[in-house]
């Protein structure tokens, strides 16, 4: 329903790419490796354990800079002081926090991509992806400011950041690169068997 009067069309090149490349197993070090893919990095791509906790070798940040200029790289959400309380006080019902809201945010902890790691709200420390999922962002790479609107929450990059990101694998193809250097990119020390 979502490809429409295209689905044919759609259907045969999915299946023309998986014809060849569907006997093809990407490894490290003799291990089907977790090929983990994201919609959009936030120009570097993320660690693994950064993330999720559990340490890949082939999971490490990497340039994927293509994606700075992908259309959805950038999205701000706003949000009022009494909606962001009511959200984080279903992460943490002893959370407090001081009269002025401008006071709220403070001592982020940021990882080498640009992700928040942890950040301090009021007495309370947050990880960056319980933030991104309690708020509704697009991914744990953002700023926060407070403004006469409320918190503008500036976001970079759509999803978790880890391992290969779509838009930068479609630009590293249009600018040439095939399916092995775009695998090879995102997932350093893997092989193609």
């Amino acid at each position: 329903s979502r490809w429409g009067s295209d689905y044919a069309a759609n259907m045969q090149r999915l299946q023309s790419l998986a014809a060849r490349t569907g006997q093809t197993v990407l490894l490290y070090n003799g291990q089907p490796a977790a090929a983990c893919y994201h919609a959009i990095s936030a120009g570097l791509t993320e660690r693994a354990a950064d993330v999720w906790g559990g340490d890949y070798p082939y999971l490490q940040p990497v340039d994927s800079s293509g994606d700075l200029m992908a259309e959805g790289y950038e999205s701000t959400v706003t949000v009022t002081p009494d909606n962001l309380k009511a959200a984080l006080l279903t992460l943490e019902s002893d959370l407090v926090t001081d009269d002025d809201p401008a006071a709220w945010f403070h001592d982020a902890d940021t990882t080498k991509s640009g992700f928040v790691k942890t950040v301090a709200v009021g007495n309370k420390s947050f990880a960056g992806t319980k933030l991104r999922a309690a708020l509704g962002l697009r991914s744990a790479c953002f700023t926060v400011q407070y403004t006469d609107t409320g918190f503008l929450f500036t976001v970079h990059g759509y999803g978790h950041n880890v391992g290969m990101s779509q838009t930068g694998a479609k630009y590293m193809a249009n600018a040439g690169a095939d399916y092995k250097e775009i695998l090879a990119h995102y997932y350093p020390g893997t092989t193609l068997q």
